[in-house]
């Protein structure tokens, strides 16, 4: 990928453009960008195709297998500064015409995407992710709602036992319950012992409840 030649329009909006290329497949250009003042960086795919998508990126390297990133993904759209509702994302699935709205945990990254066929609404995506994502509220209460929890077995008798409840407990208990997340689990902590690569990062239930409200956190 050749570097931007210093002779062409080097800079926009607080960018400087570091790398162009054309993509002729896709009849279009793509471009690397940094910001001037923070040093992100930015990759913009310019084509024909009216579905416009964005995503912001945050390295999240796992150092246990308590699923902290897969949490704090959770939380972090549980209400922000500009938008203290208590779930702003899913109260924009209901007034918006996005085509995919969605927030991702990897093996050592997290992602927050959307996409969507109208400008207006493109904006207005733009404007909830990115207060999301970096003025979250981050409460106590969402984190024991996403995260992990104690409840009574039966919610109507306080003499019941107590069990753990969580949205990403649950979903992890079911997503390693397969022979294949098994043996994922098992040939990575094999092959990289160490490393973020040998833990859960979506988080493994036995594991989870070690997870503190001071710990998301930090």
């Amino acid at each position: 990928m050749a570097k931007a030649k210093p002779g062409a329009v080097d800079a926009i909006g607080g960018y400087t453009i570091t790398r162009r290329e054309t993509l002729e497949r896709l009849d279009g250009a793509y471009l690397e960008l940094e910001h001037q003042t923070t040093g992100a960086r930015h990759i913009h795919i310019e084509t024909p195709d009216d579905n416009n998508g964005f995503a912001v990126f945050f390295p999240t390297p796992p150092t246990d297998s308590t699923g902290v990133a897969h949490i704090l993904e959770h939380v972090v759209l549980a209400g922000s500064q500009r938008f203290p509702v208590r779930d702003p994302f899913f109260s924009m699935t209901r007034r918006s015409l996005a085509t995919f709205m969605n927030a991702l945990t990897g093996s050592d990254w997290t992602m927050y995407l959307f996409s969507t066929r109208n400008a207006k609404d493109f904006k207005n995506l733009l404007d909830v992710y990115l207060d999301a994502t970096f003025f979250p509220k981050l409460s106590e209460d969402s984190f024991k709602q996403e995260g992990i929890r104690f409840e009574f077995e039966d919610p109507a008798d306080p003499n019941s036992g107590l069990r753990y409840k969580g949205v990403v407990f649950n979903e992890m208990k079911g997503a390693l319950a397969t022979p294949g997340a098994a043996v994922d689990r098992a040939v990575g902590k094999a092959l990289f012992p160490g490393l973020p690569y040998a833990y859960v990062s979506g988080g493994d239930p036995q594991d989870i409840p070690n997870l503190t409200w001071d710990h998301l956190k930090q």
